[in-house]
């Protein structure tokens, strides 16, 4: 394991960036990680090992692109995270529909990253997919985590009716990359973004 973090925490040279930048975000996102493994079910040893091998180089991966990339939110460093205002709920207008439409039919490609809202009574959050499928014969786009939606958003899974999909602005991406959540009273805490979801955020065409 040392070796790995001695590989993890090498000097990153930016100079316009805090000294330490760079490690502490691997630190943060290195330990994120390995208590999410914790909790995974691997189908074998060698699942878990591969994970973790693998673990080192997309750490460093999204360390780097949460430092180079001209996100417009605040940094927070020392917990690799976002931070911005949190609204008192979250919005989601009868325009959606019709606004993500006219977004997939002309910006929409393979790998392009997009917010799902998730709507449960209990707990409201956004997250982040990505296009591994397009249908514009049928008019349906397939997410790489949560299956097959229609162009208005629907999402065509079973079970999934709180599911959303909507156009990436800066209404949505604020609150995924922030991971703002909210319950039936209002604002909670915010959750921690997993690696991927670090690593679907940076690759985002911020320009």
């Amino acid at each position: 394991m040392s070796s790995m973090q001695g590989d993890i925490f090498q000097s990153f040279g930016q100079r316009d960036l805090p000294t330490g930048a760079f490690p502490e975000v691997c630190t943060a996102l290195y330990e994120r990680e390995l208590a999410s493994l914790a909790y995974t079910e691997m189908s074998s040893l060698n699942a878990l090992q591969r994970r973790l091998a693998s673990t080192s180089y997309y750490v460093k991966q999204a360390a780097r692109a949460m430092l180079e990339q001209p996100i417009p939110l605040q940094l927070d460093i020392q917990n690799a995270s976002w931070q911005a205002a949190q609204k008192r709920q979250l919005n989601h207008s009868n325009s959606q529909p019709q606004k993500l439409q006219q977004w997939l039919q002309r910006q929409a490609r393979l790998g392009a990253v997009v917010p799902v809202l998730d709507l449960q009574p209990r707990l409201q959050r956004v997250l982040l997919d990505s296009i591994d499928r397009l249908d514009v014969q049928q008019q349906r786009v397939h997410l790489n985590m949560h299956g097959w939606f229609d162009w208005q958003g629907q999402c065509l899974e079973p079970k999934a009716e709180h599911i959303r999909l909507v156009r990436p602005d800066a209404q949505t991406l604020v609150p995924a990359l922030c991971g703002h959540q909210w319950n039936h009273r209002g604002r909670i805490d915010p959750r921690t973004l997993s690696l991927r979801e670090v690593l679907l955020a940076t690759s985002f065409d911020w320009r």
